[in-house]
């Protein structure tokens, strides 16, 4: 593709986002029509459409950067408790970066997650998250939980961290992130070894009690 096809591209993508981001703000998710969208962005609803199909998939494409960002940030998932340990410092700087993404987006995440925002967002960001974090921690969370003879299912894990995790980021963003995302991923960090890493065993490891 050449450059200024490819700039044109991310222009038009961007002014299509802002304009749904406002929208939401004036009159909820629900309400927005693509119509709606294509006239405050001032393009026609062929623009659009030679973009995204509908409303949903222009959501969605900005929420795949959200996924994206938590693959690369933290990295390949641990296989063993060895390698956990190994990666365990390398943690806190991941969700520092997760945390800048969302203040980076934070008028579309504060848009959709808030009162105006769609119930659909909200429950397909906590099942997407939820099914990530399944498909990365599922092989270390069956180890630690046989050798504890522990009987809680892997999708019961998985769907309280995702639940967890986007609470935790509607207060913030409704809050006007009032504490920096080092903060954060600090705190965040804190409440995943006293919590789910402290009932798996993890926390002993990582202190050497294990």
């Amino acid at each position: 593709m050449p450059k200024h096809t490819d700039l044109r591209v991310r222009y038009t993508r961007s002014i299509l986002r802002d304009a749904l981001i406002d929208l939401i703000n004036e009159k909820g998710f629900d309400a927005v029509t693509v119509g709606d969208i294509a006239e405050r962005a001032m393009v026609n609803r062929a623009t659009f459409y030679r973009h995204y199909q509908d409303k949903y998939a222009l959501v969605e494409s900005i929420f795949q950067e959200t996924v994206d960002t938590m693959l690369n940030e933290f990295g390949p998932p641990a296989e063993d408790i060895e390698t956990f340990i190994k990666l365990d410092s390398a943690f806190e700087s991941g969700w520092t970066k997760l945390f800048e993404h969302f203040a980076r987006y934070d008028r579309l995440y504060r848009a959709m997650l808030g009162s105006r925002g769609s119930n659909w967002f909200k429950a397909h960001m906590i099942n997407s998250i939820a099914e990530l974090y399944k498909k990365r921690e599922s092989p270390l969370i069956l180890q630690l939980m046989a050798s504890k003879k522990m009987d809680i299912p892997p999708e019961v894990i998985s769907s309280w961290f995702a639940g967890w995790l986007v609470s935790v980021l509607t207060w913030w963003l409704e809050n006007d992130m009032k504490y920096s995302p080092q903060q954060m991923a600090s705190w965040n960090r804190q409440l995943m070894a006293q919590g789910l890493h402290s009932t798996l065993g993890i926390s002993d490891a990582l202190s050497g009690n294990l």
